[in-house]
């Protein structure tokens, strides 16, 4: 993609079934916010999770974490009244959301964190997700919010398809992939692109599981957050996959509208390389052809080859 500037109005406007960019229109945007950005199934309710724990200082969370830390995009209330909530918070505020930074109205006194994960694990992640999803309950959100139609419905009948086209289908018409969600590459190259701006920070999934201690004190360092190392133990173990796994009626979101089959099962296993038995050669060709699309030190960050 070509560049853009972070100081202009947003290039793009992202209008998915569930969720739509628009609505950042009028948000009043504080210094100190905290954007969590990430594509789906990359760790966006770990990083929610993190960031939470490092701002209340407490492994038991004042609420809800969907409450705490809200996903406005998400097309449900009304903006405005998303947006009123989100001004009476007090706290320091931490912001879910899945759209590409090109699509954001950028603010230079907030904090970004960017969380990548391997591909080929995201869509691993994806067909979990889809078995566990509630058809009913995502028929009647769909209903609520005016769509005769839901990603469920726009899949393909088998798995090797739905791989096919999410490699070389694009949902939006300024995307080659991602369909039918968005784009994976295009949503992590628009942060790869401002990755040396001071208040970006790019993560990556399998970093966070190999040392989740390190990689939390790093996101502390550049959230400006002073760890209390009597405290920080338990921090880091609250946001272990295993405790939030048990955690997961008040973790996993839209939990409270009965989104899952199975709450806990929304932190499925959260393993790397689990894609070997679902991913053909005739698809891990086409992720070949994809990756040729886009700048090629990018391919080896989000694949977790750094040179």
């Amino acid at each position: 993609m070509t560049g853009f500037s972070l100081t202009d109005a947003p290039t793009r406007r992202y209008q998915h079934l569930d969720w739509d960019s628009d609505r950042w229109r009028g948000f009043q945007p504080r210094d100190g916010d905290i954007y969590v950005c990430t594509c789906y199934k990359s760790g966006t309710t770990w990083t929610q999770m993190i960031a939470a724990l490092l701002v209340f200082q407490s492994p038991s969370l004042p609420g809800r974490l969907s409450e705490l830390s809200p996903w406005l995009d998400l097309v449900t209330d009304t903006a405005a009244a998303e947006q009123a909530r989100l001004a009476a918070q007090s706290h320091r505020r931490i912001l879910k959301t899945h759209t590409p930074l090109d699509g954001l109205r950028y603010h230079a006194g907030a904090k970004y964190l960017y969380v990548a994960r391997d591909p080929r694990d995201v869509f691993v992640s994806l067909m979990n997700h889809q078995a566990n999803l509630n058809k009913e309950t995502e028929r009647a959100m769909a209903a609520e919010m005016g769509q005769t139609q839901t990603v469920t419905d726009m899949l393909a009948p088998d798995v090797e398809t739905q791989l096919e086209e999410w490699l070389t289908r694009g949902f939006f018409d300024w995307e080659s992939d991602g369909y039918p969600w968005w784009s994976l590459f295009h949503h992590g190259e628009t942060f790869w692109q401002h990755r040396h701006r001071d208040n970006i920070l790019l993560l990556r999934y399998g970093d966070m599981k190999a040392d989740l201690a390190g990689e939390m004190r790093r996101i502390a360092g550049f959230l400006d957050i002073e760890i209390a190392e009597e405290t920080f133990d338990s921090l880091v173990e609250a946001a272990s996959f295993s405790s939030m796994k048990k955690n997961a009626d008040a973790l996993a979101p839209a939990a409270e509208v009965d989104m899952w089959n199975d709450n806990s099962r929304f932190f499925n296993k959260g393993e790397s390389g689990q894609w070997a038995e679902v991913w053909s050669a005739a698809n891990l060709r086409r992720l070949h052809a994809l990756s040729k699309r886009y700048p090629s030190d990018f391919i080896d960050w989000l694949m977790g080859s750094d040179r």
